[in-house]
């Protein structure tokens, strides 16, 4: 056999940092985050560190055997007090059900591990409390998983809106719509928001827009609301009746600390939408629009540098090099996809751990989704009492 030319790389030569990841939950979400961490290294030549995936947790353990074997975790735990106390762990990922958020985070901060948790944050104000004050005590690193701060057009459309290109904000127009429950006769496990416990479409799609909103245009002063539920009772697998309580449509004005009025709409009966999230935000001197089903553009409209003649918003294809996050992305006109912003989302983490970096403002922390989990509640509270809530965060 011929003697191989390969030239063989000392492995102590610019060998990575390496950083242990626990992940709690092997789900939708689980399967994103898992994805993400391994791409890291293969996302740029600067990479923080070479996430290595230490551990998985669920409570069906073929499930999570079978998930673990897939994604490439070294082993797996079916109790995520085990997970949490890894010495092997230092970012503890909770992409586990929303009622699995509380608890858990708060072990691990005791635990000192740096926390991501997945959106909603908690499912009462109060566990979110509970949460930031964990991380406040320990200091660990931490984050909530809103995605969407990291899509290149809607951080460009932040810099636009800082750096005072549309003027004015004077209105944010947002609306998450999906189409899972618009059918009656489709079963309760088929509908994610009535499925396991149930925690409903303000919670589940509702709070991208709530922080999209705080994100882009600022504070919120005073909110009002209206929830309904429009399929109040529903059929399970087992043709079994079962009532509905949780949330299908909730509509929603802010009040924002600059003068702003923000109108949302979060809703899972749109019939014929599968995941559209879209906002417009008008300025004085211009306007911003966005959707999610076309996430590589962003639509730009500035009207002192409009012709008189032509005028209309300009299609900014958000791919050029001087563009957010093109150092991350391939070259011009190579589009990205929904899972990017998550790459791009747990890079920077990685990085803020690793080098001691600042989690916020580009991305959200615990306090951030503390403060929509508040808005949320606040928007219920409004609906139940038919008037106007102020809000006055505490924390």
């Amino acid at each position: 056999m011929a003697e191989s030319n390969m030239i063989r790389i000392d492995p102590k030569t610019r060998k990575l940092r390496e950083i242990g990841i626990g992940m709690l939950g092997y789900g939708f979400m689980g399967k994103m985050h898992s994805t993400a961490y391994i791409k890291i290294p293969f996302q740029t030549d600067w990479a923080p560190a070479k996430p290595v995936l230490v551990a998985m947790c669920g409570r069906d353990e073929e499930k999570v055997r079978n998930a673990a074997l897939r994604y490439g975790y070294q082993g797996y735990y079916t109790r995520w007090q085990d997970l949490v106390s890894d010495p092997k762990i230092e970012i503890f990922d909770n992409c586990g059900p929303d009622f699995m958020h509380c608890d858990p985070c708060i072990a691990a901060a005791e635990a000192m591990k740096h926390i991501v948790c997945e959106k909603p944050f908690a499912v009462t104000t109060e566990d979110a409390r509970r949460i930031v004050l964990a991380v406040r005590k320990t200091g660990v690193k931490n984050m909530c998983g809103f995605n969407y701060r990291f899509i290149p057009a809607i951080r460009l459309a932040r810099q636009l809106i800082e750096q005072g290109v549309i003027g004015q904000v004077c209105s944010f127009n947002g609306k998450y719509l999906q189409e899972w429950g618009h059918d009656p006769r489709t079963p309760l496990e088929q509908v994610w928001y009535t499925a396991g416990k149930r925690t409903g479409v303000m919670l589940g799609i509702g709070s991208h827009l709530l922080d999209l909103a705080r994100y882009l245009v600022g504070e919120v002063n005073a909110v009002t609301g209206k929830v309904k539920t429009f399929n109040t009772r529903r059929k399970n697998l087992k043709g079994l009746e079962e009532e509905i309580t949780t949330d299908e449509l909730d509509a929603g004005i802010l009040e924002f600390q600059n003068g702003a009025i923000g109108i949302i709409q979060a809703s899972a009966i749109s019939t014929g939408r599968k995941n559209s999230l879209s906002w417009e935000i008008t300025g004085s001197k211009g306007s911003l629009v966005f959707n999610l089903e076309d996430l590589n553009h962003l639509q730009v409209y500035v009207e002192d540098t409009e012709s008189k003649d032509i005028p209309g918003f300009r299609n900014v294809s958000v791919t050029e090099f001087h563009h957010p996050y093109a150092k991350m992305a391939w070259a011009p006109g190579h589009i990205v996809g929904w899972e990017t912003a998550i790459i791009y989302e747990l890079f920077h983490f990685v990085d803020a751990v690793v080098n001691d970096k600042p989690i916020g403002p580009d991305a959200a922390t615990f306090e951030d989704g503390y403060k929509v989990q508040y808005l949320m509640d606040a928007l219920k509270e409004s609906s139940e009492a038919g008037k106007k809530m102020k809000v006055e965060y505490g924390i």
